[in-house]
């Protein structure tokens, strides 16, 4: 909304550089307010999968030569057991991820790669067969996985996520970040972490309330987003 000023410019900003920090405050409540009444909306949530959470960001995934080691409610409660592999001298190395699957190609270590900003949904195959989502499988190997290479799964609720990867073609892999999409069904982008809220400068309303009221359009968009996912759902299983 274009606010009328002295100076005739057409910007709020001298106006709202008048305004009292108080009411300013108000305003922007206001917009917290909007906001607040999405926030029980779904979203992309960060997986902690460094020391402080799931602690599987070091070589290999931080399993020791020659063992295997399941992470269990990976990202979420349920049925959703993540499995890392590294028996190499046994020719097995890599993931395995129960009941929903990690994404692949069709065949024997053929985890699908993933680029940075590649939408992961329903028409991809997940497995939960190991031998389909190793990066190496006896004498079969995964092509290598470079710096913006994405791993994509789905848990037995039906969220999608990724979890950026590294594997150098031999021996070697490793986990860097990870995120998923709080609404079964709702497609994620291999990289998306979520959108962070930029601060904003009490000196110009005009700015403040349109970063507010764009944060409500993205977040409405979405919401419409996973309705009609969800009613697509709906439709298939009727």
């Amino acid at each position: 909304m274009v606010m009328d000023t002295k100076d005739g410019s057409g910007s709020a900003a001298p106006e709202a550089a008048k305004l009292p920090l108080s009411r300013l405050g108000a305003y922007l409540a206001i917009g917290a307010g909007i906001l607040g009444t999405h926030s029980a909306e779904a979203e992309i949530v960060p997986i902690d999968i460094g020391p402080t959470g799931f602690n599987i960001t070091g070589v290999n995934g931080g399993v020791a030569a020659g063992t295997v080691e399941t992470i269990s409610n990976f990202p979420i409660s349920g049925s959703n057991i993540l499995t890392l592999i590294n028996r190499p001298s046994a020719g097995y190395l890599g993931l395995a991820f129960s009941s929903g699957g990690i994404a692949h190609n069709g065949g024997f270590a053929d985890p699908r790669d993933f680029l940075g900003g590649t939408t992961i949904d329903s028409s991809f195959t997940f497995s939960n067969d190991e031998f389909r989502t190793e990066f190496r499988y006896i004498n079969v190997i995964s092509p290598a996985f470079g710096n913006n290479s994405y791993l994509g799964f789905r848990t037995s609720q039906g969220n999608y996520g990724w979890i950026k990867a590294t594997w150098n073609g031999t021996d070697t892999f490793q986990l860097y970040s990870a995120a998923y999409e709080s609404t079964p069904g709702v497609a994620i982008v291999a990289g998306d972490s979520g959108t962070a809220v930029p601060e904003i400068d009490p000196s110009g309303l005009a700015s403040a309330m349109s970063l507010v009221m764009g944060s409500v359009a993205m977040l409405e968009q979405r919401r419409r987003k996973r309705a009609a996912a969800a009613a697509e759902s709906a439709a298939v299983t009727a």
